[in-house]
């Protein structure tokens, strides 16, 4: 009998070639949507702040089309490929949670704040950027913890738990889009999302002001000249009285 036992890095990777596919299609279709984000911006400069987030999400997108590739390339739990694969989805996860954190700054930026939009749970984009920016954290862990731990390969399925609040997170921005284009005119308070998107206009008055205006203090010691200066005055007072 032999004793010689295989190493669990060793151990071969299950693979399904039509899965495989699969991720290689949407690798591509990732990649073609980012070029949308880009295009939807078409009306600012190629330079802009805001479009940071968007070339950061084709950098990604590059690097999952990549790993996708490699996936039917991998043989064992610690072969070249397949730690290839965890080293490229770690970089991509690390890029694409930048990317989320970069579309809530852009967000913050360009978005109108109106009534029922804004930070609050019940507008669908504040639901949206939270969930797809807590499913890119996760996979930001998931890929760290294969690159730690590869024998975890096919067995840790914090992926799956991403997966689901991505989609749930998509679900919400497609309600957002649909709601800035007019189809919820039916409900109640439709006609306020008119307002935030500018197809409404709504004359404003002025706040009264209250107080005394701003004065511009360009000398630091200029507390301490009027001091100084009255001083001198109460001592030449002083003077005059005993004088007297």
């Amino acid at each position: 009998e032999s004793n010689y036992t295989i190493s669990i890095l060793d151990q071969p990777v299950i693979m399904n070639e039509y899965v495989n596919r699969v991720y290689i299609g949407l690798a591509i279709i990732n990649i073609l949507v980012s070029f949308l984000y880009v295009w939807a911006w078409r009306g600012r400069s190629w330079f802009d702040i805001v479009l940071v987030p968007e070339y950061m999400n084709q950098i990604q997108a590059g690097l999952y089309l990549w790993s996708s590739l490699w996936y039917s390339k991998q043989t064992t739990l610690g072969g070249y490929y397949t730690m290839g694969v965890h080293r490229i989805e770690l970089y991509a996860s690390c890029i694409e949670l930048c990317t989320a954190v970069g579309w809530m700054l852009s967000w913050y930026m360009t978005y109108t704040r109106t009534i029922g939009r804004g930070f609050t749970f019940d507008d669908p984009d504040t639901m949206a950027y939270l969930a797809t920016t807590s499913n890119t954290f996760m996979y930001f862990v998931y890929n760290l913890q294969m690159n730690i731990h590869p024998e975890r390969y096919g067995t840790n399925l914090l992926y799956i738990y991403a997966d689901i609040l991505g989609f749930i997170g998509s679900v919400y921005y497609i309600f957002a889009a649909l709601r800035d284009d007019s189809w919820f005119w039916f409900l109640p308070l439709a006609g306020q999302y008119g307002v935030a998107a500018g197809r409404v206009r709504i004359e404003t008055k002025d706040l009264p002001k209250y107080g005394l205006t701003n004065i511009l203090i360009t000398d630091i010691c200029k507390n301490r000249q009027e001091k100084s200066q009255q001083s001198n005055r109460n001592i030449n007072n002083d003077i005059v009285i005993i004088y007297l």
